[in-house]
């Protein structure tokens, strides 16, 4: 009995630990033969297991080794906690953000974005 007790705290020690964490913004940027990209989140807890991600997308696209006019995106996403699969589940599109606290990284997919505060 006491073993499980431990084993339940040690979890949810967890748990609390990847949630503390997820608050901030994260940046990524990427580089192409044909674009530059940069992208920012900024997430916040907004309230219970529900969190808000604020996306910020600038891309200049290269034509004839030149960068044209910048473009840039806004987009307001919503997620929740999924406690037992440890990441947040964007409702609009499906996407799954996961969070390595120890290398301070948020990953989408293929795409890695650190944490930059």
């Amino acid at each position: 009995m006491a073993g499980a007790l431990l084993l339940l705290a040690a979890c949810q020690s967890k748990n609390s630990q990847k949630r503390a964490f997820i608050p901030g913004t994260y940046a990524n940027s990427a580089k192409g033969e044909y674009a530059v990209a940069n992208d920012t989140l900024v997430i916040r807890q907004a309230d219970g297991n529900n969190y808000q991600i604020t996306r910020k997308t600038t891309y200049q696209a290269i034509r004839n080794g030149k960068l044209l006019p910048k473009h840039q995106k806004v987009q307001i996403l919503n997620s929740v906690w999924d406690s037992n699969k440890q990441e947040l589940d964007e409702v609009t599109t499906g996407r799954i953000f996961r969070f390595d606290a120890d290398k301070k990284l948020l990953l989408i997919n293929q795409a890695s974005y650190q944490k930059i505060n």
